[in-house]
């Protein structure tokens, strides 16, 4: 243990989780006070960090990391470094090292908060410079050696080695096919970004559930070890692994799909009672019988089966657009701009029909009869139909 002697009000005995660490430690630091937070951060090593082992460090640093897949990757082609072509920034990379290596990731990959500046480490001072990574990469050499400066840029910033080895069995293969008519293996790879991003919104889920006492949203969350040495992954990732069981919404059931899609200005929601075909098709044969027959016996029943079908086809229209309304207002759309009501006619004809039978449905619901029967009760009941 030593004294802090890096500026910060309050002299206090620093451990080296103080010092060394894959995450901001709370230690706002001076522009001016940086080397000397090297040389605490320095003090805290058993060996000192040389050129050859920042080397190492870095090269096996990487954008994804193929140990997140495979424990059985091979340490020296674990570390992929790959830019995205329409970025103007170097990605970011994680260490993969072994054991030993670790404390020198925490003191290369230590966040520094800078007061009045971005937090950064030095790995992003080399990769990613801003106005003040000059003077801070000064103050590492300075106390570091201007030899382990080089080593880093070297390894960060040349092109690094090239995988040609992965676990057989354990990595997803996709074969796409080039122009020349052969095939390229692609492997998905996600990036170690990707990895800690998502522990880092799920870690501020489990904070709020704990000072608010509340369950927390949108899916569930499980703790689970990987490794009693989680370094073989990463040092930086450390710890158990979380995994996130995601529930899908439930699936709407076909009306209920089809209303909200009539709410975003798609057509009305089918009538799908299948009793409705029946009595169309026997509508169509009563109004036959009322051509042959034409008596006051034949002319009511076909009026009171043609107004029945256009009651029940307006109730269906009525309760279907109030129901409309609701899903509008619950998902935030203008009620006022649903489309215009169908005619009765147009809810009873669209529908799945038994074998050759759509032309005489067809037929009888677009009859004089059933117009006039339609235009009647329109009038009688005021019903708003386009």
């Amino acid at each position: 243990m030593i004294e802090d002697s890096s500026g910060t009000p309050g002299k206090k005995t620093l451990k080296a989780e103080d010092l060394l660490s894959f995450k901001a430690v709370g230690r706002p630091i001076a522009l001016n006070a940086v080397a000397d937070e090297f040389r605490l951060m320095q003090a805290q090593l058993k060996t000192r960090l040389t050129s050859k082992i920042a080397a190492r460090v870095c090269e096996k640093s990487g954008s994804h990391l193929l140990k997140l897949v495979s424990a059985r990757a091979v340490g020296d082609e674990a570390c992929l470094y790959i830019d995205s072509p329409s970025a103007n920034r170097r990605p970011k990379v994680l260490p993969s090292t072994n054991a030993p290596d670790i404390p020198y990731c925490k003191l290369l990959y230590r966040p520094l908060e800078i007061m009045g500046h971005s937090t950064r480490c030095i790995v992003d001072d080399v990769m990613n410079p801003d106005e003040v990574s000059k003077t801070i990469l000064e103050a590492f050499a300075l106390v570091f050696g201007q030899d382990v400066l080089d080593a880093m840029r070297a390894a960060l910033l040349e092109r690094p080695k090239t995988i040609t080895k992965l676990a057989a069995g354990e990595f997803p293969v996709i074969f796409v096919p080039r122009p020349d008519n052969t095939d390229l293996q692609i492997t998905p790879v996600s990036p170690a970004s990707a990895f800690m991003g998502m522990k880092g919104v799920i870690n501020a889920l489990y904070e709020r559930r704990r000072a608010e006492s509340v369950k927390v949203p949108h899916g569930a969350f499980l703790n689970q070890s990987i490794s009693s040495k989680p370094q073989n992954i990463s040092g930086a990732i450390g710890g158990p692994r979380r995994r996130i069981m995601a529930f899908m919404p439930p699936v709407l059931e076909q009306f209920d799909a089809e209303l909200r899609r009539y709410v975003l200005g798609g057509s009305f929601p089918r009538w799908r009672d299948t009793a409705v075909a029946d009595w169309v098709l026997r509508y169509a044969d009563m109004l036959e019988a009322d051509a042959r027959y034409n008596d006051r016996n034949t002319r009511t029943a076909l009026d009171r089966t043609a107004d029945r079908l256009i009651r029940d086809a307006n109730d269906f229209i009525a309760e279907t657009h109030e129901e409309a309304i609701l899903v509008a207002e619950e998902i935030g759309a203008d009620p006022a701009s649903l489309a215009v009501l169908p005619k009765p006619d147009l809810v009873l004809i669209r529908r799945r029909w038994p074998e050759d039978t759509f032309p005489k449905a067809r037929k009888a619901l677009t009859s004089p009869h059933f117009d006039n029967r339609s235009s009647r009760l329109a009038t009688d009941e005021k019903v708003p139909f386009a």
